[in-house]
């Protein structure tokens, strides 16, 4: 794939659908004056608990898919359609738990409002199924627009009836939970006619029990791992609905961490748009290659939360009209580094999925999210809610340190990265990014500017002096 086909790629799989998160950040200073930090705390424990549950819904199947993708190139259609079904069926199941699980811990106590409160924000695990099998198979297919825009129109609707309920009924929570409503149940009937229709792949009952005790058996391990990015994203939010932390306060942290994760759109991009090459790099043993992307990929992302975060103050200043969540920008100035080695978690789980060594996979994000849940634990009662911005953020450092102390890491990474000094390298370079980056933010625009320039010339000689362009 040239690095034209790159770039395009990476331009549909990370620009085309942030156009709906664009349009949410254009609409910010038209609806914040209508929301409060408590509707942003409503919407923070929901999402949180939801996402935790869509994590479970998947039953860690999804390895599957990209598997079977490249094992059984003209028929893995038969096998995602047993997924898809068994994604069904643990869609309904989990849903309705979750919808329990909501009616405890919401402030409102047992009532209709919890139940339609809680089935509003619940619909995202219901109907995950379409829109995960299609986010595989477009993303192996390099075939980026059927995916991107179906979502994109999806998410639009939704940020449609969003806007309308937030700006002109005044109904906050609701307002913000409608989106996720609608672009679930749009997204699931749109991509019947791209997944079903056009690639075959409809809902199959797995009667082969040897089968599904396989699928299951490699699948299951995997739940750890997948619920492992909700305890390091989430998992503060919801400690603090536990804790009975005052939900304008769960709310201010809530909206300082969205605020600080818009930069990883564009290293998820990037990330999504070379898993062709980092695939076959691996496969073919071509270590040299695969090690090559993993900079580019690193540098991409520590670069951009850098400038993000020397430029939050003015972001803030242009898109928040709401004194109250102002007060959020120096969260979201130290959240926006807190997933900065998501490269290097994909490059250390890529081998472990390839080689269906699933069980090791618990290391890299379950560890680190068992960490970060008990750090909550411990120092929220203590410190308050700004406890859990350092407890996200050396939760997620901490997978710079898994190869130095798990057996199967030290082997896999030296492989591929060689000496495995160059990770406290990187542990040093992010730690002085983000004081770095914090401190430049407070001087002038002047400085900021200038500042903001050499760095740009700086990665671009470097992609260039390295001839990285030949890789990609």
């Amino acid at each position: 794939m040239s690095t034209r086909k790159i770039v395009t790629n990476s331009f549909y799989f990370g620009v085309i659908p942030r156009l709906s998160t664009l349009v949410n950040v254009i609409i910010l200073p038209i609806i914040t004056p209508y929301l409060t930090t408590f509707d942003y705390g409503i919407q923070g424990v929901v999402t949180s608990y939801t996402g935790l549950m869509a994590m479970v819904t998947s039953l860690g199947l999804a390895f599957h898919l990209t598997n079977s993708y490249y094992e059984y190139p003209k028929k893995y259609n038969l096998l995602w359609g047993r997924i898809l079904f068994l994604w069904l069926v643990s869609g309904l199941v989990f849903g309705i738990l979750n919808i329990a699980i909501l009616c405890f811990v919401l402030p409102f106590g047992f009532s209709l409002k919890s139940v339609a409160l809680s089935t509003v924000g619940t619909m995202p695990v219901f109907l995950f199924a379409n829109s995960q099998l299609a986010q595989s198979l477009f993303t192996l297919e390099a075939k980026p627009k059927p995916l991107v825009f179906t979502n994109l129109f999806a998410s639009l609707l939704g940020i449609g009836v969003s806007f309308v309920m937030i700006r002109y009924f005044n109904m906050g929570y609701w307002g913000l939970l409608a989106s996720y409503f609608v672009s679930s149940i749009v997204g699931f009937l749109l991509f019947i006619k791209y997944v079903w229709v056009d690639y075959d792949i409809k809902p199959i009952v797995e009667r082969n029990r040897r089968r599904l005790q396989y699928l299951l058996k490699t699948g299951l391990p995997l739940i750890p791992h997948n619920i492992g990015f909700i305890l390091l994203t989430s998992s503060a939010r919801m400690v603090m609905s536990l804790l009975g932390i005052n939900y304008d306060d769960i709310g201010l942290y809530s909206h300082g961490c969205t605020m600080g994760e818009y930069i990883q759109i564009i290293t998820n991009a990037v990330l999504l748009a070379i898993v062709p090459q980092m695939q076959l790099a691996y496969r073919s043993k071509n270590n040299g290659t695969y090690r090559k992307l993993f900079y580019f990929s690193q540098g991409v992302a520590i670069t951009l939360c850098f400038l993000f975060c020397v430029w939050m103050n003015e972001v803030y200043a242009i898109l928040i009209r709401n004194e109250s969540l102002r007060m959020s920008s120096s969260i979201a100035s130290l959240m926006c580094f807190a997933n900065v080695v998501f490269p290097l978690y994909t490059f250390m789980s890529t081998p472990v999925f390839i080689e269906k060594q699933t069980k090791h996979v618990l290391w890299l994000v379950f560890v680190p999210g068992i960490m970060n849940l008990a750090f909550c634990f411990v120092f929220i009662p203590i410190f308050g809610y700004k406890a859990a911005i350092y407890s996200t953020i050396v939760s997620y450092w901490s997978q710079m340190l898994i190869p130095f102390v798990v057996k199967y890491f030290n082997s896999s990474v030296k492989n591929w990265l060689g000496d495995l000094r160059k990770l406290l390298v990187l542990l040093v370079l992010t730690t002085i990014s983000l004081l770095v980056a914090n401190v430049i933010g407070h001087w002038s625009m002047l400085i900021r500017v200038l500042i903001t320039i050499i760095i740009g010339v700086a990665f671009f000689w470097i992609y260039k002096k390295t001839k990285m362009s030949s890789i990609l």
